[in-house]
Parts: C-alpha cells; structure tokens; sequence
C-alpha cells in the first residue's frame, strides 16, 4: 500500500512538473504539490481549531470533575472523556493536522530519495559497466552519478530530464536531492543558501506556533487547561526539530516544509477572520447547550431519586399497616368474643329464669292437689249451679 501510495505521489509530481506554467522546474513542482496536500488537509485544520476552541470552553468543568473526582482517576478519565464524547470534543485535535502530515513526510521523503537516484544505486549496474568494459566501450558507460529515477513511467518529460542530470537544480543555487550538511561539508559558500532556507524554514514554523499561541487566553481560573498546555509544549519544539531535521534530509523536503509553513500562516490568518471572530457566538451557544443539559439531567435524576425515597418509606409503611390491619384482627376479634360471652350470659339468664318459673309452676299445682278432699267453700262455682235448680 506505501508503495503504491509513493508511486501516486511521484506521478502526480512528474504531472505537475510537466505542465508550461511549471516551466520544467523541480521546485516548482514540489511546492505545487505541497500546496495541493495542504488544501486537502485543511478541512481537517478547521476541525481541529473548533475542538482548541471548545477545550477552552469545557475548562471549568473538567477543573470540577479532577476536583471531585481527585482520589479515582479512573473515574475521572471516563467523566472527562464522556464530556468530551458529549460535546464532540477530540482531546488531541489541535495536534492533528501536525501529525497528519508525518506520513506525507515520509511518502515525499521517498518519492525524493527515488526520483534522485543515482546509476551507480540502481540494480545491475555493476553488470551494465562490465558488459561495456568488455566490448571495450567503457568510455560509453553511463555515469555512474547520473540519477536514474524510480516510480516514474519513463517516458515521462521528468524520467527523460532527469536521466541527463546528476543534480537536481532549483534557483540554479540548490540541488534538491542533496542534503544540507553535506553541501556545507564540501564548500561553505555553496552551503549559505542552504542556511538561509533552514533559517527561513524554523522561523516561519515559530511565527505560526506565535499565531496559534498568541489567540489562546487564560481561561477563567487565571490559569491554561493542562491539555492546551501540553499541546503547546509539543508544538514549541517543532520549529527546533524541523531545522535540525532539514540538515540531514534531501533540500527538496525543506522546499516542501517551507511551502507549508507559507500556506499555514496564510491560513492561521483566515482562522483569525473567520472562526475566531464568531467565538464569543459560539461560546454563548455552547454555554446555552450545556446549561439545556445540565437542566435535562436534573429532571431524569429526580424521579430517580423519588422513586429511591418511595422504596426507602415503603417497607416502614407497609410495618403500619400490616400493624394496624393486626391491631383490627385484634379488635375484631375482642368485639366477637365479648358478644359471645354476652350472649351465653343471656342463655344462661334465660336458663335461670325458665328453671326458676318451672318451680313455681311446680309449687303451685302441689297447693291445688292438697285442698280436693275439703268441702267447697260457700260461694264456690258448684254450689251456686244447685241453688239455680232449686
């Protein structure tokens, strides 16, 4: 996949290089180029900057989750990168476009070392020079500091032009196959220019890391959030690191650093017209949303915890009820039993009563049978039946 991606790359210079506005230069060419990637990496540029901006705005709320969450870290992590899932957030996105560009660094650096090499590198060579010593044409040999290119189709203007040199001039002053310290090893005064554009290379990284620098302010602490901070560690040795870079790596790579610089200033500038002059807008929608969320979030978690309340009071209110329902039973069954005992006192009177009646009635019949054998007394019913017959 590199390879093939080296050989896209490679083409698409010897394109370049071939159309009339380039006028055959190879300069011209790679900074063409250059330009091209960097247009196709700036929509991830912008990206990155409205993430930088949205760090700045989430500041005082990851100072509170590191403040609550100070004894777990683990729980601190998820809290943080929650919020930043949450906002749509990526914690190294100002770093991005940065490290986007590694691998097309790596992918130039290749297509660079292929389009210069040299006869003498090139597989076979040593046959080639023997076949020609043997015909007794060695003075018809290719230089061996020829370049003979790779990944070009050769009959490309760039294979065709390239094969003729063993140098490859820009400005008639560089050789953009050829690194800086070498130069400067074999002459200093052919190596000055060479100085120059390393020095023009690492100031220009400087004023960029300046502009990026120079828009981010203090957040409302008074202090720079940790992860902005580190970002900014990072970028400040770049500028450092590029220039030593640039001694040991062909010239045409500092021609390639030095155009991407240009452009990025060009358009930190715009970034500086355009987004950062709508961040207040932003910062006062963004603080509209979070505090919508924090709202939203109240609401969910209170029935939550009323539903907790209800089930914590539960368990003592059913104890009363099932008190009181027992209490009832209780109650209830008093009640039954006191009618109970009253009605078998009442039996128990009537028992008496009847009993005692019984006796009397006992009494009375014993007094009547007694007075039979007696005369009936005057006045009685029989004798006033005989005295109406007479």
């Amino acid at each position: 996949m590199i390879d093939n991606l080296i050989q896209f790359i490679a083409r698409l210079m010897s394109g370049i290089y071939g159309l009339p506005i380039v006028g055959g230069s190879y300069g011209v060419a790679i900074m063409l180029l250059t330009l091209g990637i960097m247009v196709v990496v700036m929509p991830l540029t912008l990206r990155a900057t409205k993430s930088t901006i949205k760090m700045s705005m989430v500041a005082p709320e990851l100072k509170r989750i590191q403040k609550e969450f100070k004894d777990d870290k683990e729980k601190q992590n998820e809290e943080m990168m929650s919020l930043y899932r949450e906002h749509g957030i990526n914690p190294i996105g100002g770093c991005l476009p940065v490290l986007a560009q590694a691998p097309i660094f790596l992918v130039l650096f290749q297509v660079i070392r292929g389009l210069t090499r040299r006869i003498e590198d090139a597989p076979f060579n040593s046959v080639v020079s023997k076949v020609f010593e043997a015909r007794g044409q060695a003075d018809l040999a290719p230089d061996p500091q020829r370049f003979f290119p790779r990944y070009l189709d050769r009959s490309s203007e760039m294979f065709t032009d390239l094969i003729k040199q063993d140098e490859m001039t820009f400005l008639r002053v560089f050789d953009l196959g050829a690194q800086p310290n070498e130069i400067l090893s074999s002459s200093i005064i052919k190596g000055i220019p060479y100085l120059l554009l390393i020095v023009f290379l690492v100031g220009t990284s400087f004023y960029q890391q300046r502009q990026i620098t120079a828009r981010r302010g203090p957040d409302t602490g008074g202090d720079e959030n940790s992860v902005l901070q580190q970002q900014q560690a990072i970028l400040k040795f770049l500028p450092f690191m590029t220039g030593i870079w640039s001694f040991f790596f062909p010239t045409g790579l500092s021609v390639y650093w030095a155009t991407s610089n240009t452009f990025r200033i060009a358009q930190q500038a715009y970034i500086t017209r355009t987004i950062y002059a709508k961040k207040d807008e932003m910062e006062a929608s963004f603080k509209a949303t979070l505090d919508e969320r924090k709202k939203e979030k109240k609401v969910e978690e209170k029935p939550a915890k009323e539903s907790t309340a209800t089930k914590d009071s539960a368990a003592p209110k059913e104890n009363s009820t099932a008190a009181a329902e027992a209490g009832k039973e209780k109650a209830v069954q008093s009640k039954v039993q006191q009618r109970r005992e009253r009605e078998l006192q009442r039996k128990k009177a009537l028992q008496a009563k009847a009993k005692a009646k019984a006796r009397n009635n006992n009494s009375a019949n014993g007094s009547a049978g007694g007075s039979s054998t007696r005369t009936t007394p005057k006045g009685t019913k029989p004798q006033q039946q005989r005295k109406k017959k007479r």
